[in-house]
């Protein structure tokens, strides 16, 4: 995917512009990639931890422990989900956020869909058989370069 440049008059920093970015290319640049960081509350705590994504249909899946951190019928109102890059030697970089529901993925056809689809064996070890979605209620994202 091509980000967007600068406009003129867009320069937030000294020398740097911070643009948001539509809808439609944070959901390309969610399927450019196969690893995000999810975040939610557990015990009272922020909790980030890696996962082995993929998109289907506009909703974020992963596959996870039924008996883990993540997997556990603890009910989850919200849960965010973050991508990114950057470019160090560029001072330019890209981070794509969803935050929304989420949910075990309980429905036989669906199921079948996501195990068709899944590309990336999960980096975690152990068995990670429950596929998990997260339901998009926001979608943002941020493109910060150097002017």
């Amino acid at each position: 995917m091509t980000l967007p440049r600068m406009e003129p008059g867009r320069i937030d920093g000294a020398r740097h512009v911070n643009e948001d970015l539509g809808e439609g290319q944070c959901w390309e640049l969610l399927r450019s990639r196969t690893t995000g960081r999810v975040g939610f509350v557990h015990h009272g705590r922020v909790m980030i931890l890696p996962v082995n994504y993929l998109v289907h249909e506009n909703s974020i899946y992963f596959r996870t422990s039924a008996d883990g951190m993540i997997g556990t019928p603890v009910a989850r109102l919200q849960v965010s989900f973050q991508v990114d890059d950057f470019r160090s030697d560029r001072s330019e970089g890209w981070s794509v956020l969803v935050s929304g529901p989420f949910s075990r993925v309980v429905e036989p056809a669906l199921l079948t869909q996501l195990w068709g689809k899944a590309r990336v064996e999960p980096w975690a070890g152990g068995g990670r058989d429950l596929f998990v979605r997260i339901q998009p209620a926001e979608v943002t994202g941020k493109h910060v370069y150097l002017a």
